[in-house]
């Protein structure tokens, strides 16, 4: 009996072994699927990377450039020839913003109609073509009515490609890729400054120095846009370059992650819910905040270092400075977020820097100090504009309405910064510019308060999405805000 009891012990020691040998080769298939998944996900998003991206990038380039060239015309002379006083340069700016804002919460749900392929390279064209007839102008009015018409063309691309992203990349990989896209914010004022500086050099007897800024950047725009059509695709289930391999992996990927929303109808009664959340409404505030410090730059720093005493070759040459200090700190804004281990931290972090830029700006009349705040206002702002916009976008993706709703309010606030921006800075508050920069410490201060609110609502919606799950008895993980 001692034997038997021995032999039977011995048989399932041995049938142990081999459940723990069958789990440790299970484990390591597991191993090995996710490392090969982690692989293939890396290889399809270098893929759209280099073949969507970066066009995407150049492209934004140019439209801030085209929208921005506005500043460095008004040093070189607009304001002289077109006869304007007092607040019309304001009142144009103004008129931009008006534009853009006319038809962007519309954008999206056009693009969903037409397609990106197509809506996006025309938009280009449109405002390329008008940047380029703002050269050809005589009078105020006829100004205030191109600005009008470049808003308007440049209306929805923006928002269309933060949509056109959310259809491409899968949740863990949208914020760094939409921070990056924000660096044509930054870019555009580093290239643009020197660019139309050299621009407004070129000597014509009938054409003013400032007219050839928006003639040559709009012909440069107009010819680049035209390659987007071959470029840019509506999403991954119809995109050429892929294989039927590549596709098959990210539409599973997106399904798994409760993202999917590319080739998905855009419902109205899903619209109508996005659009009525106070949640999502409370995060794009933070974008108006960092938007109305970036625009502050885009449009006014030219003037700002000019009345600081420079010449304005050297208030556009400078002009790049503080730019370029958001170009850097925008690279790293992916790193700030992981530093922080989150986005409403990180979010909080960069308003505070563009923050204390401002309040610099209003303290001091030190030359050197002063630029040193123009370059911390850069360097939170632009931060800003690659942390929070993706912050949004991801946070909200989870059906292809709320991917839409999402992009479109983070343009739409972010533009409509522009009318602060537009109105505060006043020739007659120079140098110090106290307005200006008062309204941008007050609504940063805001910003950093609404994420905080933010960070708390969703904490108390992912439990109650726990619970949910809980209740039902459903094991896979589903959607959850990302903070």
């Amino acid at each position: 009996m001692d034997a038997n009891t021995t032999v039977k012990g011995s048989e399932s020691d041995s049938e142990l072994v081999d459940k723990k040998a069958f789990t440790a080769v299970k484990a390591n298939d597991s191993d090995n699927n996710s490392t090969s998944k982690k692989r293939n996900l890396d290889k399809y998003c270098r893929k759209i990377d280099t073949r969507i991206l970066i066009f995407a990038i150049i492209l934004s380039i140019l439209a801030q450039s085209d929208r921005g060239s506005i500043g460095v015309a008004k040093v070189v002379g607009l304001e002289k020839d077109l006869g304007m006083v007092n607040n019309n340069f304001n009142i144009a700016a103004t008129l931009y913003t008006a534009g853009f804002l006319s038809l962007e919460m519309f954008s999206n749900f056009l693009l969903k109609r037409v397609g990106a392929s197509r809506l996006l390279p025309t938009l280009g064209i449109a405002w390329g073509i008008v940047c380029t007839l703002q050269g050809a102008i005589n009078t105020k009015t006829q100004l205030y009515v191109m600005r009008l018409l470049l808003g308007m063309a440049e209306s929805g691309f923006t928002a269309g490609i933060l949509l056109m992203m959310s259809f491409f990349y899968p949740k863990r990989k949208l914020t760094t890729r939409v921070g990056f896209f924000y660096l044509s914010f930054p870019l555009a004022n580093v290239f643009s400054g020197p660019l139309a500086s050299a621009l407004s050099h070129i000597d014509h007897p009938t054409i003013s120095h400032w007219q050839w800024v928006f003639i040559l950047e709009g012909l440069i725009t107009i010819v680049v846009a035209f390659f987007g059509y071959f470029i840019f695709h509506d999403h991954p289930e119809k995109c050429s370059f892929l294989s039927q391999e590549a596709k098959d992996f990210i539409v599973s990927y997106k399904r798994k992650e409760k993202t999917l929303g590319g080739s998905e109808n855009l419902a109205m009664n899903d619209t109508k819910r996005a659009l009525a959340d106070w949640q999502l409404w409370c995060m794009v505030f933070g974008t108006f905040a960092a938007c109305a410090a970036c625009n502050s730059l885009s449009v006014f720093a030219p003037e700002v270092i000019n009345k600081m005493g420079f010449s304005p070759t050297q208030a556009q040459v400078m002009s790049a400075l503080p730019s370029a200090c958001g170009t850097v700190a925008l690279l790293f804004a992916g790193q700030i977020v992981k530093v922080c281990r989150s986005h409403w931290v990180a979010g909080c972090l960069v308003m505070s820097v563009a923050l204390m830029g401002s309040v610099i700006m209003i303290a001091a009349l030190s030359v050197p100090v002063r630029v040193f705040g123009l370059c911390l206002v850069g360097a939170g702002s632009f931060a800003g504009q690659g942390i929070l916009p993706g912050w949004v976008v991801t946070a909200n993706s989870q059906t292809v309405a709320n991917s839409a709703v999402a992009s479109t309010l983070t343009v739409f606030m972010g533009s409509s910064s522009g009318f602060v921006a537009s109105n505060v800075f006043l020739n007659w508050d120079a140098p110090r510019f106290a307005i200006g920069h008062s309204v941008n410490i007050g609504t940063l201060s805001l910003g950093i308060l609404a994420c905080v609110v933010v960070r708390i609502n969703m904490g108390r919606r992912n439990r109650r999405l726990d619970d949910q799950q809980h209740q039902i008895g459903f094991d896979k993980p589903g959607f959850r805000f990302v903070y």
